[in-house]
C-alpha cells in the first residue's frame, strides 16, 4: 500500500495528524493535532458540564426521573455564546480532520513520487 493511502487512512480513522506522524512530519502533525485535541477537550468539557447540571437538577427534584423529562433536559439546545463556542469547536475539529486527510495524502503522494524517481 502506498504511503499516501496509509497516511490518509491513519488521519481519517485514527485521529487528525496521525498520518503526518507516520510520514515523519511531526511539526505539521502537531499543528493539526493541537487544535483538534483542544476542540475535543472543549466539547467534552461542555458535555460534562451539561451532565453535571442535569444530575444536580435531578437530585434537587427539579427534573423527575421519567424518560420524557430526561430526554427533554438532555436535548435542549445551548443558547447564546455557549452555542456559538460549541459550533466553533465543532467546526475546528471537522476542518482539522479534513485538512489532515487531504494534507497527509498530498505529502504521502509527494513522498511516493520521489521514491519512484530514485
Amino acid at each position: 500500500m502506498k504511503n499516501a493511502i496509509k497516511a490518509a487512512l491513519l488521519s481519517a480513522f485514527v485521529f487528525p495528524g496521525a498520518g503526518h506522524f507516520y510520514l515523519k512530519k511531526a511539526a505539521v502533525g502537531n499543528l493539526i493535532l493541537v487544535p483538534a485535541v483542544t476542540a475535543i477537550g472543549y466539547l467534552s468539557w461542555q458535555a460534562y458540564q451539561k451532565a453535571l447540571l442535569i444530575s444536580q437538577k435531578i437530585v434537587n427534584g427539579e427534573i423527575p426521573l421519567q424518560l420524557n423529562a430526561l430526554y427533554h433536559a438532555i436535548t435542549q439546545a445551548p443558547v447564546g455564546s455557549e452555542a456559538l463556542l460549541i459550533n466553533i469547536a465543532t467546526s475546528v475539529f471537522i476542518l482539522s480532520w479534513l485538512a489532515s486527510i487531504v494534507d497527509a495524502y498530498r505529502l504521502g503522494n509527494k513522498l511516493d513520487n520521489s521514491d519512484v524517481l530514485r
